[in-house]
């Protein structure tokens, strides 16, 4: 499948209308970090997933065995045990629980809440070669733990408080002779349905809005065919489409999916890479209404992707390219590995793309979770530097100083959320006064949730939320930009001189 050529072109004729009429929203980020933090200690840690508790986040992750300096509360010496964090919305560390009967590798755990009023939540780890999954209450304490088979699985909460598994090579039980590729699991624990799907390996599995399934696997046959089956509340097969390459996120929309994967790009431009993410969109049969695929020279890959109001999608993956659809990282002569976040419309156009990273070493993603309509908070990986460059700057780096790899996890708020062209104010909706100004500025037409300031060059210097008046008397003399956001999202801007 080749590269849609009318996207690249796309994106160079926005960069340029862009640049041309709107310099300081080229300039700024599309992406703001509200807050970042890092947590671990000396030696290798990893964070692998992230979910909502509350007013809080459970982080969990892998650590190697504690050595002082640390932030590791755990007893024992083993290494590569799980390690679960609960951290408030700003990030600060309020409590912590390790786990030292389990042996893993990175990125073999993760973490979900159930789909329950109380407050449970499932883990899964590979352990030894076996797959294991344990079920907590809010305060980490072990409400049940089952030894499910082996390798490793993806789990999915489902409503009625239980969790269904999906394999990725059909051991669901503990005979290497049966594969049983997908088992439904009530709230207890207990074996509800189990199903094969043959020769095919499971990447993901959602619940559906009917309370059915949808299960993106691929062949086994070293053929690449990847499908998407539907499957009935009870675990019967409804439907099945084929799709290369192989989807491996989907999205149920209202009008039919959004799938995502990685694969190797066939044909296409020079500069797309061995990896690229590819993004298909279809209608409710699955007939495919749009392909595109987004990367450039090195390897692309993407993590989430999330739908949004205005019919467009945001994607987090990674990125090492500096050429491509990766312009953003374009002046580093030797690309790390970056956090990739870039927006396309509702035809898969590219709107606009940020990466965040530091150009010293890579840092990772593996988890996004969605908090508000243009709020998201990541758990990766970073590398401790004793002077902070590019996007990592976590405040409480210096307590694990020389620490090597550590969790890393940011909130993240996107500024440009609609098509990428803020709408102007006119007098006709809204308009900002007095202007010029020496102290505050009022905003009438609009009931804003959110304002943004920003300065000439495009850096974010304040934000206001629910309210009509905005001081900026503090500021020194210049030009200023400021966006204010509707509650659906609509964002209006205008320049204001401070005086």
């Amino acid at each position: 499948m080749k590269k849609n050529i009318y996207s690249s072109k796309f994106t160079k004729g926005m960069a340029l209308a862009v640049a041309a009429l709107l310099f300081p929203i080229i300039a700024m980020s599309q992406v703001r970090i509200d807050w970042q933090q890092c947590y671990g200690g000396v030696g290798r840690d990893y964070a692998t997933g992230i979910c909502k508790a509350g007013n809080s986040f459970l982080v969990l992750g892998t650590v190697d065995r504690p050595q002082s300096p640390t932030m590791i509360d755990c007893e024992g010496s083993s290494f590569s045990r799980p390690w679960l964090i609960r951290i408030d919305d700003q990030g600060t560390l309020q409590d912590q629980q390790c786990w030292n009967d389990f042996s893993l590798s990175a990125n073999s755990i993760s973490i979900i809440k159930a789909q329950t009023t109380n407050d449970e939540y499932y883990l899964n780890a590979h352990e030894s070669g076996r797959f294991s999954l344990l079920k907590t209450d809010d305060g980490f304490n072990e409400i049940w733990k089952r030894e499910i088979g082996y390798f490793g699985a993806n789990i999915e909460p489902t409503i009625d408080g239980g969790v269904v598994l999906g394999h990725s090579y059909g051991h669901l039980n503990k005979d290497y002779d049966a594969y049983d590729s997908i088992l439904k699991l009530d709230s207890q624990g207990n074996t509800e349905w189990r199903m094969s799907i043959g020769n095919m390996m499971v990447e993901s599995i959602t619940q559906s809005k009917d309370g059915g399934f949808f299960v993106s696997a691929s062949s086994l046959d070293f053929t690449g065919e990847g499908f998407l089956l539907k499957l009935s509340r009870d675990g019967q097969l409804e439907w099945s489409r084929p799709y290369n390459p192989r989807p491996s996120i989907v999205l149920e929309l209202e009008d039919g999916f959004l799938l995502a994967c990685t694969s190797a790009q066939e044909g296409g431009d020079s500069y797309y890479g061995p990896m690229d993410i590819f993004l298909f969109r279809t209608d409710m049969d699955g007939n495919i209404l749009w392909s595109h695929s987004y990367g450039g020279s090195s390897n692309e890959s993407v993590c989430s992707v999330y739908a949004n109001p205005n019919g467009g999608f945001t994607v987090f993956g990674y990125a090492q390219s500096n050429d491509g659809d990766v312009q953003s990282n374009a002046d580093a002569i030797y690309p790390m590995i970056h956090i990739w976040i870039f927006h396309v419309n509702g035809s898969g156009e590219l709107v606009w793309e940020q990466t965040l990273g530091t150009p010293n070493y890579d840092v990772g993603i593996n988890s996004v979770i969605q908090i508000g309509s243009y709020k998201y908070v990541l758990a990766g990986s970073m590398v401790w530097e004793e002077t902070s460059f590019g996007d990592v700057n976590c405040s409480n780096s210096s307590e694990i100083p020389n620490s090597g790899t550590n969790f890393w996890v940011l909130q993240l708020t996107d500024t440009i959320n609609s098509t990428g062209l803020p709408e102007p104010l006119s007098q006709a909706n809204a308009q900002i006064y007095p202007n010029p100004t020496k102290g505050s500025i009022f905003i009438q037409g609009i009931d804003p949730v959110e304002v943004q300031v920003y300065n000439a060059k495009g850096q974010w210097v304040k934000s206001f939320e629910n309210t009509h008046e905005i001081f900026v008397g503090d500021l020194p003399k210049g030009l200023y930009l400021i966006k204010a956001f509707r509650e659906d999202g609509q964002c209006f801007t205008d320049k204001v001189v401070k005086e």
